[in-house]
């Protein structure tokens, strides 16, 4: 299995410098997306192929450790024949002697046998007529036998001494015939070891050369990715920027007026301050795309209290899609206060309320990812980033 890296040239949406919509920001959005997906499509072949990897790693080990045994057993044998044919040379050595002193003492009894077939029973009657005495006679007569028995007895015992030394010999040959083709068989073996072990060991290079590919192809994706980031940052601040410039020529934008009859908005959260999501785009947590922030959201444990920023009218006590449960007070002067996400709601529709009122508490209702306040300020019908008003 090859693989060949490809020039991944995939075409990004352009910028244009003059003007920003939230159709470019979604199309870049998602063209992000899909080039995560491929990193993440090329990380789990290459997860794949380093874990063929490694289990070919423990096999060419395993093969290679087989060999080098392979190998010791060879040298065990060699080491066997090499002691075998030392002890076949000196059995040879010995059945040779053998035989020259088994053919010298069958030349002796030979000859033996020839003077007595000459000589006939002359020879014996002149070995007892050289008798003396009586004794003497029955003396002679048993050394007469006494020499015809041991003739035979040594011509006997030494056949047998060559005949045990060829039997040695030929089981010692036989032994090394079994060596030598237990050598043959070992030598077999490591040599179709040594091929699996190479093929193995190609295997292994091929699939580094796939991963180190794969992982080209990998960061190519990685940097289209921080390139069509880039671009999406460039839109998100080009939109704000449009925000901000249109907030400004719009001649009924007042911060002032958010303060309205009651002065200085309060923090609805008195509990906590810190801010775990601004006003204005962002990733949304939820959605994973580039939105806009129409609030605050205020990081708070659950159950937390939460208060009226300013005096006015409960206009809305309930829930609200996404918000959750949900309160939004009218303060006059066009102006608006929306509290989401509420655990628990302790106003009503109608209900007059006090600055530092308590109207609910934290939660996570709606489309949350984790307890917290949602705050949004409204001037005549435009959300206002609530940092703006609070104190």
């Amino acid at each position: 299995m090859t693989i060949f890296v490809v020039s991944l040239m995939t075409a990004l949406i352009p910028v244009n410098a003059s003007a920003a919509s939230q159709s470019e920001i979604n199309q870049l959005t998602q063209q992000r997306k899909e080039l995560q997906a491929k990193q993440k499509e090329q990380q789990k072949t290459i997860s794949n192929l380093r874990a063929k990897k490694a289990s070919i790693v423990e096999q060419k080990a395993a093969l290679d450790q087989e060999m080098n045994l392979a190998q010791q057993e060879i040298e065990v044998v060699k080491e066997q024949i090499t002691a075998y044919d030392q002890q076949i040379e000196d059995k040879g050595v010995e059945l040779e002697a053998a035989k020259q002193e088994e053919e010298a003492q069958t030349v002796r009894f030979r000859g033996c046998v020839r003077h007595l077939e000459e000589y006939g029973q002359m020879s014996y009657i002149a070995i007892l007529l050289e008798a003396t005495s009586l004794s003497d006679l029955l003396a002679r007569m048993d050394m007469v036998g006494e020499v015809i028995a041991y003739n035979k007895q040594v011509q006997a015992d030494m056949t047998a001494a060559r005949e045990k030394v060829e039997t040695v010999k030929a089981e010692l040959e036989d032994a090394r015939v079994e060596l030598q083709d237990k050598q043959s068989e070992l030598e077999t073996k490591q040599v179709e070891l040594q091929q699996k072990s190479s093929e193995a060991a190609a295997l292994l290079a091929n699939l580094e050369s796939n991963i180190d590919a794969y992982k080209q192809v990998q960061d190519q994706y990685a940097q289209q990715e921080q390139a069509v980031q880039s671009q999406i940052d460039k839109q998100v601040e080009e939109l704000r920027r449009q925000e901000e410039a249109n907030k400004k020529n719009d001649p009924s934008y007042d911060p002032g007026k958010a303060n309205g009859a009651t002065g200085s908005m309060m923090w609805p959260c008195p509990s906590c301050h810190t801010i775990t999501s601004p006003f204005g785009w962002r990733y949304h947590p939820i959605y994973h795309t580039q939105k806009y922030h129409s609030g605050v959201d205020i990081g708070a444990s659950y159950g937390a209290t939460i208060v009226a920023a300013g005096g006015g009218t409960i206009i809305t006590a309930g829930s609200v899609s996404g918000y959750g449960n949900c309160v939004v007070i009218n303060h006059g002067n066009g102006i608006t206060t929306l509290y989401g996400h509420m655990s628990s709601i302790a106003v009503s529709v109608g209900q007059k309320v006090s600055k530092g009122q308590t109207i609910g508490y934290v939660g996570s209702t709606g489309n949350s990812t984790g307890p917290h306040l949602h705050w949004e300020v409204t001037v005549n019908g435009v959300r206002q980033n609530p940092l703006n008003y609070a104190t």
